[in-house]
């Protein structure tokens, strides 16, 4: 059974000897859940996505943090880390131009699905960022590099980067995108945007780079949700993915889940076990008042009813494969050590 926060948040707050409606509850249950989500692979907390169209380089959506296993088309495919482009016995640096379509390799993390384009046609872009009126007041800080190379700075005192104020009087209205009514856009013109600060927001806030004099059709780089203060993304390569408009590659992961603190009582939880949660809390509690051997005892309970819960979904029918990395591998994998 799927847990929403509204359907534990009562039997901790009685634990804790709380009201229900007090938020530290809250914070208490997403403390345990997020933590217990870093403890293992536990139901619910993984899934699989698919995308097709891809030029390479794939923008993982919000929900997903770490890609497990991935596979090309109908072919199983390997899972790299940023580091094997720099193994000194690999095949060095890759890019989207590539042929190794067998090959997933971790790009780090961004702060929009697309980065914005660096190209001798359009050289100077201005970013235009689409909300809705009942946001009126809230604002988006952008930071990253300008038009000439260097790092932004704005306002006195200096921050880094540009804050924007949405502001319905001044800003122009429009139906453009779905969900927003009107949009800003900005007098400072960006070549990298190297993060995003956010408040917390009714609708989604879209923005689209747009070429300095207006001429070039504005392309959308970003979409953030309401609840996104801090977005970051994983990215991964595959460098034989090429999209041509001819042909049609799906690639298929198992990612692990990205945690999302749970706001509303109709929020969903990521851990479905109430037990695991009650323990871990109490674990919290402990913790705080410094009493670390009782918080370690409830810790290891909470673990110890994941891992039950963990072996009843898996059950007993499916036969256990061994996983074997592929001795056709670069790096060196497939040399046998004859010392």
């Amino acid at each position: 059974m799927k847990l929403t926060l509204g359907d534990v948040r009562p039997t901790v707050a009685k634990m804790l000897s709380m009201s229900s409606t007090d938020s530290r509850v809250v914070g208490y249950i997403n403390e345990a859940q997020e933590r217990l989500l870093y403890k293992g692979k536990w139901p619910s907390t993984y899934a699989r996505y698919s995308v097709t169209n891809s030029n390479g380089t794939i923008t993982w959506p919000r929900q997903l943090e770490t890609i497990e296993s991935v596979a090309v088309d109908d072919r199983p495919a390997v899972v790299r880390n940023e580091w094997f482009e720099f193994l000194e016995t690999g095949i060095g640096l890759v890019s989207s131009s590539g042929s190794d379509a067998g090959t997933l390799v971790d790009r780090g993390q961004a702060c929009t699905f697309s980065d914005i384009s660096n190209v001798s046609t359009e050289p100077d872009k201005k970013l235009r960022i689409f909300y809705n009126s009942v946001d009126n007041g809230k604002s988006i800080t952008l930071q990253g590099y300008n038009e000439n190379g260097d790092w932004l700075r704005t306002g006195s005192p200096a921050i880094d980067g540009k804050k924007y104020t949405f502001d319905t009087a001044s800003d122009t209205a429009s139906s453009e995108v779905l969900g927003a009514s009107h949009y800003l856009t900005t007098d400072e013109k960006w070549s990298v945007l190297s993060a995003v600060r956010k408040d917390v927001t009714s609708y989604n806030v879209t923005i689209h780079e747009i070429e300095a004099t207006g001429e070039i059709t504005a392309r959308q780089i970003a979409d953030y949700e309401p609840t996104e203060t801090s977005p970051v993304y994983r990215r991964s390569l595959i460098t034989g993915l090429v999209d041509d408009g001819t042909s049609t590659a799906t690639v298929t992961v198992v990612g692990k889940l990205r945690f999302i603190p749970a706001v509303e009582d109709e929020d969903w939880l990521f851990i479905n076990y109430e037990s695991p949660i009650k323990e871990l809390v109490m674990s919290i509690r402990k913790a705080e008042q410094n009493l670390v051997k009782e918080a370690q005892v409830y810790e290891a309970r909470a673990v110890s009813l994941m891992e039950e819960y963990l072996m009843h979904y898996l059950g007993d029918g499916a036969a256990m494969i061994p996983k074997f990395t592929s001795p056709a591998t670069h790096g060196g994998g497939g040399v046998a050590n004859i010392q």
